[in-house]
């Protein structure tokens, strides 16, 4: 079904195996990877290899809304195999959400590969928000290229409830002035464990900031967050910082003391943390 975008229905929508929606934009063309591997030769360099799923996204002027991508899992062993390009042409902003996620537990296996090209002098603001439940397997690699004076503002939730999460993240600062700030956020509960690589790579006269947070919510639940800058440039200037912790045992207190329940309280706590 293809239907006219609205600013509060998701762009890009595929259930399970099955896309249920495609919305047009003005100023930018999306469509399923597949016919995009068909229609566009020049994306055969750009997929990391002829794709079975996923979303082809070509911003080519400045939209005047947040563009949004939704793919979920609702029934018992469904696999997933995304293979996303996203293609910013030169002078424009854009704001994009994806989310990819599981509706309840049916143990599904989602697999992601995304990559994101910022041409020159444009701005992406992207957020991706990943919640997975108890028994999935999430495996995800985003790549990022940044062109002359570009700017990338991403925030990257992954929440597992009970889930086995792998991510990478690659950052590419390819030319003068491009610019990036990358946080990676990770909420791990009911035994859920992740392994997270994160890099920011400096090829020029570049700045970029990159962050790893993460959040444990019982002694069940595991996180690996491996973060990387690599700089091969002297005009460079590139930062990170990592931190794991737990839910305070003070703040927690003070929300009950407030009147809140436990699961209230932490609910709060767990939404300042992915805020921040």
């Amino acid at each position: 079904m293809i239907t006219k975008s609205a600013e509060n229905a998701p762009n890009f929508y595929q259930l399970n195996n099955e896309i249920k929606n495609i919305g047009s934009i003005y100023g930018a063309e999306i469509m399923p990877s597949v016919l995009a591997w068909k229609k566009f030769s020049f994306t055969h360099e750009l997929f990391f290899k002829k794709p079975k799923q996923g979303f082809f996204l070509w911003v080519k002027k400045s939209v005047s809304f947040p563009l949004h991508t939704l793919i979920e899992i609702d029934s018992k062993n469904i696999s997933q195999e995304m293979s996303n390009l996203i293609i910013i042409e030169k002078d424009i902003n854009v704001k994009l959400t994806s989310s990819c996620l599981s509706k309840k537990e049916v143990k599904g296996k989602h697999l992601a590969l995304a990559k994101i090209i910022v041409k020159d002098n444009s701005t992406l603001d992207y957020t991706q928000n990943n919640s997975w439940k108890k028994g999935d397997v999430f495996t995800a690699h985003y790549e990022f290229f940044l062109n002359k004076n570009s700017k990338l503002k991403s925030k990257i939730v992954n929440q597992s409830d009970g889930a086995s999460v792998e991510t990478r993240e690659d950052v590419y600062l390819l030319q003068k002035k491009a610019n990036a700030d990358l946080r990676i956020k990770m909420i791990a509960s009911n035994g859920g464990e992740f392994f997270s690589e994160s890099y920011m790579h400096g090829e020029d006269e570049v700045k970029g900031h990159l962050e790893c947070s993460g959040l444990i919510t019982n002694k069940d639940s595991k996180i690996v967050s491996i973060p990387g800058i690599i700089c091969n440039s002297n005009k460079a200037e590139l930062t990170h910082e990592a931190s794991i912790g737990k839910i305070s045992e003070e703040k927690l207190i003070y929300l009950r003391m407030r009147g809140l329940s436990e699961e209230k309280a932490t609910e709060l706590i767990i939404k300042s943390f992915l805020n921040s």
